[in-house]
């Protein structure tokens, strides 16, 4: 899903989360709630889509003959978010547009699958014409520009930059919805026709990398180096004009010059013409492999049969018939001989729930090698993504593709990273040890025995952790005899979707007196349905299961911008939790003239909002408009890290779409999605706001939430060795000796299996739980940023917070 990285410097605005496992599981009040939406319409949608994502086709092979003369607005003024009265008519046109006009992702013209191909190719004719302002000014710059006056050069170097960044702007604001499009969209249809918009794009992005004037107008005009020397010093404190202008653009355009030429370097602009095209093969192979990789998780599902009554009904006491109706979707019969067969399939959901809850070990290692055996084809896949990625950094000059990813994140070298993992493990050892012998413990007293099996760890984890919950009740009750002894009880209701949203506007006001309102989705806006095959009064509502609109407003500032909400599963969308920019955020002053102090005119300002969107597969809906749709904690946790993201996006304030929001080093952005995360563990935040049981009306108590708080800590062990190995596993596949057979290193198969052994981590022989691990395409060589950044947001948690939120929920 990954465009090649480079002057865009993208950094995958998708922010998947890698929860606690179960990430999600279909949990308590099965009796009590119904699970699914507006069925009959959604299985219709379903049904249409295709078994696999076609690959994008490339631009060369799309570009259309008669490109629109449209204009694409690329507007955005700085000023820190100028009031809403100020702002009705100095909104960026595309803003306006939407004002009136109602389209998907906001984007001009968008109301049909093939507007996307339109759009592309509008954003490249864009592009083209910036490129040119660009190249026409380099032509025109001679000797005698050395003789201007510095306040004249300075002022070239911000020109040079805005519209440096008014090409990523552009090309961005369509790539970004294309790529949540063809990742969510519940028509066959608009996937494909975003797919295809991706791939157009994606493949200019490269031709845009390889721009020498792009580079040379850059070094010219902003680090007065016309770059003929090859030299790559980007801070060479020797020139004289160098260090003048850049040391009077303000710190943040100073940031985007040295970020700028950085991506450029990076991305083989050093290279001869030869080896730069050579290059952009390459690259456009790449983005054709993720793609590929990415679809098949998405697409791709797994259906078998568990035989057998004792089998049959252990699923079906877990998971009710009208539940699994709705996950399990295919031709074949679910009861194929009677009540002897039942047809289960690989979806997340469905096994992690039966994994977590099913005390038949049968049935765990039956849906255990099943789902982690699901998408054979994937391996090849990553095989080739993995040798076209180092010969890609190769030919960059780059030891392997995890130095060049490295190269400009907090951590630099892949040995930082792998001391970074050493630390983390040699300190968490011990407690992970410890865990293993607990399970191994409780397997003996509930088998008699036996090694601790991969399909093992998700049931026993929770069992545990409800028998020490349990206890926890017992000591604290002090035999008066006010517990529950049936401990899945004890926080069952108490989450649900509703809460969670009120528990976000109750965060967003006390933090930073954001106002959080919902808005209603016009049909042209939504992506949940497949608009096309429905009936308008089929459409879901808000709030009764399908997407939900959000607009954030602060008294001083106006309107931030929107985050949309799409939290529950449906055929054909991404599997997993993420956030996702549609659209970048930017402010800046008409003239570019912008001054360090911050002091800005609002009423000579324009500004471009940031549109984001929530992406989870939560429990599936109440297909009942007065019933909530109760969550478990876990599913709470991931809601809220994702929210993290998305107010990243919204606050952020940036004169250039380049440098906003998550576009931060990709080994920091995941801090404040971990830090709000942690305010669905305070049990100050709990027991005052957040858990609120759905059929009393009455808050979590605080001795539960404390309970609940701690249980936080169980196993914790198990979970960072594992992330650990996944992070080690990251970092193998594109270290210097690469895992791909066909550069002579290992498989990816027998280096997942060798990295469990040596770590202690239990380990079914023959399964790849890895072929559906999207990280790899996303959070290629750097997946250990999760540990990495949840490291600062533990330091900023206790340093800041940890005192204060109880007071401010007092």
């Amino acid at each position: 899903m990954r465009p090649p990285s480079c002057m865009l410097h993208r950094s995958y605005r998708s922010l998947g989360y890698q929860g606690r496992q179960p990430q999600s599981t279909i949990q308590k009040c099965v009796s009590t709630t119904e699970y699914f939406t507006e069925g009959s319409s959604q299985q219709r949608s379903c049904q249409q889509q295709p078994q696999q994502w076609q690959q994008a086709r490339p631009y060369s092979q799309l570009k259309s003959s008669s490109l629109s003369s449209a204009s694409f607005s690329i507007a955005g003024k700085r000023r820190c978010l100028v009031s809403q009265s100020n702002s009705a008519s100095q909104t960026s046109s595309s803003d306006a547009h939407h004002h009136h006009q109602p389209t998907l992702f906001s984007l001009p013209n968008l109301l049909h699958p093939s507007d996307f191909l339109q759009l592309a190719n509008t954003a490249i004719q864009d592009c083209d014409a910036v490129r040119q302002t660009l190249a026409s000014s380099l032509s025109a710059s001679n000797n005698t520009d050395s003789a201007l006056p510095i306040t004249d050069k300075v002022q070239k170097a911000k020109q040079t930059l805005h519209l440096l960044d008014d090409i990523s702007n552009i090309v961005c604001t369509v790539i970004d919805a294309a790529e949540l499009c063809r990742s969510v969209h519940a028509s066959p249809q608009w996937r494909r026709g975003a797919s295809d918009c991706f791939g157009i794009l994606s493949e200019y992005i490269g031709n845009l990398n390889a721009d020498e004037r792009l580079y040379l107008s850059l070094r010219r005009f902003v680090f007065a180096d016309d770059g003929n020397d090859g030299s790559s010093d980007t801070n060479d404190p020797s020139s004289t004009s160098f260090t003048t202008i850049l040391s009077q653009l303000p710190p943040e355009y100073q940031r985007m010059a040295h970020a700028m030429r950085r991506e450029f370097e990076r991305d083989g602009i050093h290279l001869t013409y030869t080896k730069r095209e050579e290059a952009r093969e390459l690259n456009n192979v790449i983005v054709g492999l993720e793609s590929l990789f990415t679809n098949n998780i998405t697409e791709k599902t797994k259906y078998y049969n568990v035989t057998g009554e004792k089998m049959v009904q252990e699923v079906d006491r877990i998971v009710p018939r009208h539940v699994l109706g709705q996950l399990v979707r295919t031709s074949e019969s679910s009861a194929s001989d009677g009540t002897n067969s039942l047809t289960l399939s690989s979806d997340n959901l469905l096994s992690n729930t039966l994994l977590a809850h099913s005390p038949s070990p049968a049935l765990r290692k039956e849906v255990y090698l099943q789902s982690h055996t699901a998408i054979p084809e994937n391996l090849n896949v990553l095989d080739s993504l993995i040798r076209h990625r180092h010969l890609h950094s190769s030919l960059l000059g780059y030891k392997s593709y995890a130095h060049r990813v490295l190269s400009d994140r907090m951590v630099g070298t892949p040995k930082k990273v792998q001391e970074f993992l050493q630390r983390m493990e040699e300190g968490s050892s011990h407690v992970y040890k410890r865990d293993m012998e607990v399970m191994l413990e409780a397997k003996r007293h509930v088998e008699g025995g036996g090694d601790i099996e991969p399909w093992d760890v998700p049931f026993y984890t929770s069992l545990i952790k409800a028998q020490r919950q349990h206890q926890r009740w017992k000591e604290d009750d002090g035999g008066s005899g006010d517990y529950d002894e049936d401990e899945s009880s004890q926080f069952a209701g108490y989450f649900s979707v509703e809460n969670s949203i009120d528990g976000m506007k109750v965060l967003v006001q006390e933090l930073f007196g954001i106002v959080m309102k919902e808005a209603d989705i016009p049909i042209e806006e939504r992506w949940d349905v497949d608009t096309t095959a429905i009936a308008d009064e089929q459409i879901p509502k808000a709030g009764g299961g399908g997407m939900r609109k959000f607009e954030f407003h602060h008294e001083e500032d106006g309107p931030l911008g929107t985050m949309y909400f799409d939290l529950h599963p449906r055929d054909g969308k991404f599997v997993h939790a993420a956030h996702f920019t549609i659209r970048c955020g930017r402010i800046r002053n008409d003239d570019g003239d912008d001054n360090n102090n911050g002091s800005h005119d609002k009423t000579n300002n324009d500004h471009q909002l940031p549109i984001v969107a929530l992406v989870c597969n939560l429990s599936p809906a109440s297909s009942s408009p007065t019933s909530q749709t109760l969550l478990s904690h876990s599913e709470v946790e991931t809601l809220y890290h994702e929210f993290g993201h998305g107010l990243h996006s919204l606050l952020s304030r940036t004169s250039f779409q380049h440098l906003s929001g998550t576009r931060a080093a990709m080994d920091f952005v995941e801090t404040p999605s971990h830090l709000f995360e942690t305010f669905s563990r305070d049990p100050g935040f709990l027991s005052r706001v957040l858990a609120v049981h759905y059929a009393t009306g009455l808050p979590m108590s605080e001795r539960r939430a404390n309970h609940l708080a701690l249980s936080h800590t169980d196993f914790r062990g198990v979970e960072v060795q594992t992330q650990i190995v996944h992070s080690k596993f990251d970092q193998a596949l594109f270290g210097e000796e690469p895992c791909s057979p066909s550069l002579g290193g290992s498989s990816s198969t027998e280096m997942w299996e060798r990295l469990h052994g040596e770590a202690g981590v239990p380990f079914a022989k023959g399964t790849h739980w890895h072929s559906r691990f999207g990280h790899l395409v996303t959070y290629g060589a750097g997946y250990y940023g999760y540990l990495y950044a949840q490291t600062f947001a533990a330091d900023i948690w206790r340093s800041t917070l940890a005192s204060e939120v109880g007071v401010i929920w007092h």
